[in-house]
């Protein structure tokens, strides 16, 4: 009575579950399994391989996954599979190691249909590309736009054949801030399509000290503007991306000025070393985030009760960036004279020196 319920139960089960032993020798298999075959063939699949039914090619790698199966106690792989009809089916196939009661090695399998679930990640992929793409081209074309019209209004206020009322000139200030900020959006919203299309990252040595001198002068006119100061202990040379590792400095450095409140923003940039990391943090003294933010603010389009304008593209933009070069991004809970971000990248990611494939 129990085997018949156990046959009944794996008969109604969708998962092809099957049993084989160290040769690969199937010694059980439910219907799910079976119905992968012709009709005419299931009856004699116990007993057999199947590997006469597979090209060369697969037949070969189902046996080595056995055989490393076996060896490992587990696996876990993911097969494009046709059955008889010729339909084609995405398994997420796993494997576990186990001893019979004989005493004998065996190797249960369990095959799980995920081609609807891959399908749906294809069309996800090329539906991200796309808006990517389109991210891309809107940021590139409005650039050169923003840029003329904030030049234009440079060069009114200092024309000195134009003689402005201070009210005109505060509404030039204005649009002139106004345009600074857009064209910092625009520039995140291209810097954000550039990073999500990178699937390989190409690093080399840098000195993060040039790079903070790179963007001291980037931002030259809001840290005047704003009456900041900005400092930077000591930072060591990384096996980074510089030019997506100082977009992503600037923008977190960016992100403290716009948040400043009432004080003169000061913004630090520090850097120390744990066992397996290199710890860099930017520090500010502005209004900081709520306890309840300080993970979602990492979304992207997700600004925060503390956002004055912007896309919310820029701390997701962080994120993407420090996931390219396997770390991990942060907001410390403990600090409380402001906000302090934490970039924490493991040593041997950002000493190895090769190209990296991340996807």
């Amino acid at each position: 009575m129990d085997s018949e319920f156990f046959a009944l139960v794996m008969d109604h089960d969708p998962n092809l579950v099957f049993v084989k032993d160290e040769n690969s020798v199937i010694l059980y298999a439910n219907r799910a399994f079976l119905e992968v075959f012709p009709p005419q063939k299931r009856a004699g699949i116990i007993g057999t391989t199947t590997i006469e039914d597979f090209q060369p090619d697969e037949a070969a790698l189902f046996l080595a996954e056995d055989r490393r199966a076996m060896a490992l106690g587990r696996s876990e792989i993911v097969e494009d599979v046709s059955d008889y009809t010729g339909r084609k089916r995405v398994l997420l196939t796993r494997k576990i190691a186990f001893t019979c009661v004989t005493g004998a090695p065996r190797l249960l399998a369990i095959s799980t249909d995920i081609t609807e679930l891959a399908e749906r990640e294809r069309h996800l992929a090329e539906a991200n590309d796309r808006l990517a793409q389109f991210s891309a081209f809107a940021a590139h074309d409005l650039r050169s736009p923003i840029s003329s019209i904030v030049s234009a209004l440079d060069m009114i206020r200092h024309d000195r054949e134009t003689t402005l009322s201070p009210r005109a000139e505060s509404y030039v200030d204005l649009m002139m801030k106004s345009g600074h900020g857009l064209a910092r959006q625009v520039t995140s919203l291209l810097e954000s399509a550039k990073a999500e299309n990178r699937a390989e990252l190409a690093t080399r040595e840098t000195d993060l000290n040039l790079l903070m001198n790179e963007i001291r002068f980037n931002l030259s006119s809001q840290l005047e503007a704003a009456g900041a100061t900005l400092h930077s202990a000591r930072l060591p040379n990384l096996d980074v991306e510089p030019h997506l590792f100082r977009q992503l400095l600037q923008n977190l450095i960016e992100n403290a000025l716009a948040h400043h409140g009432d004080r003169l923003p000061m913004v630090i940039v520090r850097h120390e070393e744990t066992g397996a990391e290199h710890i860099i943090s930017v520090e500010d003294n502005g209004i900081g985030i709520a306890p309840g933010e300080m993970e979602s603010v990492f979304e992207e389009f997700e600004q925060g009760e503390r956002a004055e304008g912007g896309t919310g593209i820029g701390l997701a933009l962080c994120r993407r960036v420090v996931g390219l070069h396997q770390g991990r991004i942060s907001i410390d809970p403990a600090y409380r004279d402001g906000c302090r971000v934490v970039v924490a990248l493991p040593k041997e990611a950002v000493a190895a020196g090769a190209l990296r494939n991340v996807a």
